[in-house]
């Protein structure tokens, strides 16, 4: 398949949202799997987790090249990405580097409330800024750094299932989601040279779900997801297994959606509780 993957190649892997979660086990499953002379470049808001991800995948291969970037991306900066992966690029040896990725990662659940209820223009602005306009900045950034340097291009979104089924309470979260898959959608249409995913990972044992869970206005809403908090969760290593194999297959079109249980059939199974 054309958008099949070889993590055997010399690769440099961008990841953001590397302290913890999915970012964090994106960064060591990949360390387990990658060529030796592969470079890491992470990226989140917290130096600790982000030390911690770098302490892991040493565990796995100390030979491998890893640099750490405390990056706040709710304050998107075109000139501070592009600056970013200058310096990168001066501080690595990028010869004969056949693939760049970028997993973008990175985002949060915003305010869970009805949309009647969110009304101040700052808190569609802040969420937006983080969650969709630091992707489409880091993302410009990088295929106009790194990808000039790779043979191959590969752009990882991870997306959600609340940007294809509606959730109530999720208008901020869902929206910025669907935004995500349709920019990266056009952007695989206008650069057909690129390979571009959108991964939906499911419902994921991590801090954002557990927000969820937790602060959702409606109880209708944490009732169901406090449910499947006992019982339907998904590991970190079980969803992020799956995308490795996905890309590595290179079973799909560049552009398209892939959830982890396929056909988006959990997402409505979720969405017809929520509804009963």
């Amino acid at each position: 398949m054309a958008c099949a993957v070889d993590y055997t190649k010399k690769s440099i892997f961008v990841i953001t949202g590397a302290s913890k979660g999915i970012g964090r086990e994106i960064s060591t499953m990949l360390a387990k799997n990658v060529n030796k002379n592969s470079v890491f470049i992470l990226l989140a808001r917290s130096t600790e987790g982000l030390e911690e991800t770098k302490t892991q995948i040493g565990k796995i291969d100390n030979g491998l090249k890893v640099l750490t970037y405390v990056t706040d991306l709710s304050k998107p900066n075109f000139k501070f990405y592009n600056d970013l992966f200058d310096g990168v690029l001066k501080t690595i040896d990028s010869t004969g580097t056949e693939y760049g990725y970028i997993f973008h990662n990175a985002a949060s659940n915003g305010p869970l409330k009805e949309i009647a209820g969110l009304s101040d223009l700052q808190i569609w602005r802040d969420f937006y800024e983080f969650n969709l306009f630091s992707t489409v900045l880091l993302n410009n950034a990088f295929l106009h750094k790194i990808s000039p340097v790779t043979q191959k291009t590969v752009v990882i979104n991870i997306s959600s299932g609340c940007g294809i089924v509606p959730y109530e309470n999720f208008s901020l979260y869902g929206s910025s989601k669907a935004a995500r898959q349709l920019f990266f959608k056009i952007l695989a249409i206008e650069q057909p040279n690129l390979t571009v995913l959108s991964y939906c990972p499911g419902a994921v044992k991590t801090e954002m779900f557990n927000s969820a869970c937790d602060n959702a206005e409606s109880k209708k809403v944490r009732e169901v997801f406090q449910e499947m908090r006992k019982t339907k969760m998904i590991t970190t290593e079980q969803t992020v297994g799956k995308l490795l194999e996905v890309l590595k297959k290179g079973d799909f079109k560049s552009g398209d959606v892939i959830d982890y249980h396929n056909l988006y059939t959990s997402l409505n199974n979720i969405k017809t509780l929520m509804d009963t």
